[in-house]
């Protein structure tokens, strides 16, 4: 992720961005970037924002990892962030779900980050050295994540679309049952 979020320093230049993971998905009426950028204004300063989500303990391996500090309402100081932790050595079971809110300081440490986990260079890694100058904000966010970057996610993704949507929700209700084999 860190070439992607690279690519694109010359486009946004000196301004904070915002980072969408296109496997990741959640639904509410109103967007998680929506709810992080309220959030983030209502702070009144210079900060980065990260969507974050509790997961069973023993998946915590799988996803970059946040410590809690400091909570307000439903966002938190971060403490520390851990790229795809042992379960007994994870700050907590909050992982980050796919939505950022960067500052482009981000950039300067990128340029010059060292491989990590995985032997991959990590943006939770850069973002853990950002954290140094800048604060940085865990926020739960109000929806249901889906995971598109699996096969059962990608699909539970459509299923749960389709049955939000009042014009095809009593078909695909009814092609469900069928399937299951309860009617």
């Amino acid at each position: 992720m860190r070439h992607a979020v690279w690519c694109a320093r010359e486009l946004v230049g000196r301004e904070p961005f915002a980072l969408l993971l296109p496997d990741e998905l959640v639904q509410h009426p109103q967007g998680c970037l929506a709810q992080m950028m309220e959030f983030a204004q209502s702070l009144g300063k210079t900060a980065n924002v990260i969507a974050v989500e509790e997961v069973a303990r023993e998946r915590v391996q799988s996803y970059g990892v946040v410590g809690v500090g400091e909570r307000n309402g439903n966002a938190f100081a971060i403490t520390q962030m851990v790229e795809k932790p042992p379960p007994e050595k994870a700050p907590s079971n909050l992982i980050i779900t796919g939505r950022y809110i960067l500052q482009p300081e981000i950039f300067d440490i990128l340029a010059k980050q060292e491989r990590g986990a995985g032997g991959e260079i990590q943006l939770t890694d850069a973002m853990s050295r950002l954290a140094q100058q800048q604060p940085f904000y865990g926020f739960k966010f109000a929806g249901q994540r889906f995971d598109c970057g699996s096969k059962v996610g990608f699909l539970a993704a459509n299923v749960a679309y389709a049955l939000a949507r009042a014009d095809i929700a009593p078909a695909v209700r009814a092609e469900l049952k069928r399937l299951l084999g309860d009617g």
